[in-house]
């Protein structure tokens, strides 16, 4: 009689082993919590304060402002431990239009894709290059030509150089000739155009002239002694800026 006892618990062990192994392997489906819950149960917070989260600094991300609008972490960040906090960016594409918008504060406007540069991560812009807040930086083409800004990563090493002012900038104004009116001697017509076939951008911007006109500031004098136009026209690099018909036109 014992050994059918035993054989008969034999054959249930087996027989419920692999709805045992079957138990451990299945994963509890994931509950969004509520935004209370969020903030007093995740990991993070068990170690870290949330205060580090809610800066008031102008052009940061406000946690607590979309806090308390009822979105709540979770929604946003996929936490695992210390191995990664990945942001979800179709959330906030419910509100805000992160996709392409165009900056407009120069004479040439410049498109960017916003959607196509989140694909790097946005903690690699924000907020130690760029703001939150669009228009906070108060960006110039010196700034970049320096690092700063796009130039932090457009320095022909990480991405293409700024000075490739076609790919960011909509350069139409550039096709019509830039006149600078003088007196007697006759007018000058610049070409953007044409020497940009030749020369990129930074050849001249902002070493030989700045980011604007500067019909009052250039002389003949200055050009001979090499500067302005002077620093190619030259004899040696262009025509010399003593052969006045080249330019002048009456």
């Amino acid at each position: 009689m014992k050994w059918v006892i035993y054989i008969c618990l034999l054959v249930l062990s087996v027989s419920c082993s692999p709805h045992r192994e079957k138990e451990k392997v299945e994963k509890p489906q994931e509950r969004i919590i509520s935004r209370d819950e969020a903030v007093g149960e995740l990991p993070c917070f068990k170690c870290h304060s949330y205060q580090k989260f809610v800066s008031p600094e102008k052009g940061a991300f406000s946690h607590s402002i979309h806090m308390t609008t009822g979105y709540h972490c979770n929604q946003c960040h996929r936490f695992e431990a210390h191995r990664f906090m990945k942001t979800d960016l179709s959330v906030c594409n419910t509100c805000h239009n992160i996709k392409t918008f165009t900056y407009a504060a120069s004479g040439f406007p410049a498109k960017f894709n916003h959607e196509s540069h989140a694909k790097l991560g946005c903690k690699e812009c924000h907020t130690g290059i760029f703001q939150m807040k669009k228009g906070t930086s108060r960006m110039t083409m010196d700034a970049i030509y320096q690092g700063r800004y796009c130039g932090a990563c457009h320095n022909g090493k990480k991405a293409f150089s700024s000075s490739d002012c076609g790919r960011c900038h909509e350069m139409n104004a550039f096709k019509k000739p830039v006149t600078y009116k003088v007196e007697s001697i006759g007018n000058v017509s610049f070409s953007h155009e044409f020497h940009t076939q030749i020369f990129p951008c930074d050849n001249c911007h902002p070493k030989v002239f700045e980011m604007k006109r500067t019909q009052k500031k250039m002389t003949m004098d200055a050009m001979y002694n090499g500067k302005y136009c002077g620093s190619c026209h030259n004899g040696e690099k262009a025509f010399p800026s003593t052969d006045c018909g080249k330019c002048h036109k009456r």
